[in-house]
């Protein structure tokens, strides 16, 4: 680091800590951590650090980023875990944990995305939380995004009532370029890929609950896989891959979500 940006990273530290302090203003603080995130070393992730703890949105997501970009020239893990703990603090602003998150992804790899795997799982997760998780992992290349989906749309009416959970994966589903999908959701509604036994619990038919979703996402490609299902021994799946067979046809109403237990 050159003796300008030594000096300017000093001037901007010290902004910082006079806003944690209460004398400068939020947005004095937002300014110099914006300033960090250009010329900030090491020296900082302290004073980054402490504004994550700032109850002030606008310093705080400027801090991620400074933290995010300081990663990137010098690898440091106390940034690593601050980020993670906003990502999975659940009290924290939503649009601080967004911006965690998309920062986080830009200077991980796949091996260290286990917080991303939390937003997704956890009902508890906003949905812009939870779609900029889902965005992340699509770019580091997660090899199971799918079976994540299928998880989310089996989260039962206690966890999910208003079903906004459901209708997001199942849009996703929708718009994943995945030409084996069809072909895995049928391997999971058989038992062949193993899901938390939780969220097959949490919904009235368990795995049948997945058959219309088939038929949502795919409604000509899932014919093949319905004419299967409706022979199938489990009668509440033979059930719904009869119904949604007569919906592909255009003999019934869309199928819809299980309905409240």
């Amino acid at each position: 680091m050159g003796l300008l940006a030594r000096i300017q990273e000093s001037m901007a530290m010290r902004r910082v800590k006079a806003t944690l302090e209460g004398a400068k203003s939020a947005e004095h603080g937002s300014e110099a951590a914006r300033r960090l995130a250009d010329v900030g070393s090491e020296r900082c992730v302290p004073v980054l650090c402490a504004a994550l703890g700032k109850d002030n949105p606008v310093l705080q997501v400027e801090a991620v980023r400074a933290l995010a970009a300081i990663r990137k020239r010098r690898p440091d893990a106390h940034v690593l875990e601050a980020v993670t703990a906003v990502i999975l603090n659940e009290r924290q602003r939503l649009e601080v944990r967004k911006a965690a998150v998309e920062c986080f992804v830009e200077v991980i790899d796949l091996r260290r995305a286990g917080c991303l795997l939390e937003v997704l799982r956890s009902p508890r997760s906003p949905l812009p939380v939870r779609a900029a998780a889902l965005q992340g992992l699509k770019q580091l290349g997660y090899p199971e995004i799918l079976e994540r989906l299928v998880e989310a749309t089996l989260f039962g009416p206690k966890d999910d009532p208003r079903g906004e959970i459901r209708r997001w994966a199942v849009r996703e589903l929708t718009s994943l370029g995945d030409p084996e999908k069809l072909s895995r959701i049928h391997e999971i509604i058989h038992g062949r890929r193993k899901l938390h036994y939780q969220s097959f619990a949490a919904v009235p038919g368990g795995p049948a609950s997945l058959v219309p979703v088939m038929a949502q996402i795919d409604p000509k490609g899932s014919q093949r896989f319905l004419l299967m299902m409706a022979d199938e021994g489990n009668p509440a799946v033979r059930e719904a891959a009869a119904q949604a067979l007569r919906v592909v046809r255009g003999q019934g109403q869309a199928p819809a979500a299980p309905p409240p237990a």
